[in-house]
């Protein structure tokens, strides 16, 4: 148990990190924004752009542990919209607003940092490709969905678009493409442009995990608890549950790509479910509240699966 703690405790202290200093104000939100926005842009793109050009694809890109984890997520989701138009009541945009604070996982700012720490290079390598289409893909179900079932969506074509738009402007998308195309090419990578990459990388996570810490004192929990309650469930449970299913029960998956699927689908939701859920005015405040509760909850959470995986 001391071991867990070892992995859990330092990165959940950076981030607690960030909460103390923003709500001692000894960082201005604006700050913490420009912050955020470098970690974004350059950190996270060095990171990712680094490690997609590097990765052994053909090892890393398993085919059988993304089905699980992302066919695990997509059914979470599904799940997420029933239990709102059926139990809670709610009408169809909101349901898909609800059903994504259960689908968005915090893969980067948690998942990488608590992956290495438990399973080292190889962990984060598998943590990286489920990272690479992450969002542009978790994006594209949600938006995709959001616009066909709102009564003001503007449909499927047109949520076409808006999604083509947003993502060729993804710093992070860019980065994984730009990686992907320089592996599948050969194309040398000279030895200062990797240092200068790596030093980038480095401070990817530390910084992402502060600034997560940081923006949560913007929030509040308020509303209802109990609907809040079930989606945090369906995030931190059902999700890690099923892909545990598929991967170690189904796939054939070597075991410490298994076990980073599980703890990536054990994460959090990130701020990107407020974002979503700010964008098309809907479920603000489950999202709000998923993101509070869901990261605090998950300090625990995240200890017991690591427990449970070995």
């Amino acid at each position: 148990m001391l071991e867990i703690a070892g992995i859990v405790a330092p990165v959940f202290l950076v981030v607690l990190f960030g909460f103390g200093a923003s709500k001692l104000r000894l960082i201005m939100d604006a700050e913490v924004d420009t912050i955020l926005r470098f970690t974004t842009h350059f950190a996270v793109s060095a990171l990712l752009f680094k490690a997609t050009a590097t990765l052994d694809l053909a090892k890393a890109l398993d085919p059988a542990m993304l089905v699980s984890y992302y066919l695990s997520a997509f059914i979470v989701f599904v799940i997420g919209i029933v239990v709102a138009r059926k139990l809670f009541r709610q009408r169809p945009g909101e349901a898909v607003a609800s059903g994504f604070t259960a689908l968005f996982a915090n893969s980067v700012f948690l998942g990488l940092p608590i992956v290495e720490r438990a399973y080292g290079e190889a962990g984060l390598a598998a943590g990286l490709a489920i990272v690479a289409i992450h969002a542009p893909l978790i994006y594209f179900i949600g938006v995709v969905t959001m616009e066909s079932a709102a009564r003001d969506g503007t449909g499927p074509v047109a949520a076409m678009r808006k999604v083509a738009f947003t993502l060729s402007h993804n710093p992070l998308l860019i980065a994984v493409t730009a990686g992907i195309f320089v592996n599948l090419i050969g194309l040398p990578m000279p030895t200062a442009a990797v240092e200068a990459l790596a030093l980038l990388a480095k401070a990817a996570l530390p910084l992402g995990m502060f600034s997560i810490g940081a923006t949560l004192t913007r929030y509040s929990l308020a509303g209802d608890l109990w609907i809040t309650s079930v989606y945090v469930a369906l995030a931190l449970i059902l999700r890690p549950i099923l892909v545990a299913i598929l991967a170690f029960g189904v796939f054939s998956i070597d075991p410490v790509a298994a076990k980073v699927a599980v703890m990536i689908a054990a994460m959090p939701g990130g701020i990107n479910i407020y974002l979503f859920a700010t964008l098309y005015k809907r479920s603000q405040a489950l999202a709000a509240n998923a993101l509070l509760l869901g990261t605090a909850v998950s300090i625990f959470s995240i200890a017991i699966w690591l427990a449970v995986l070995g």
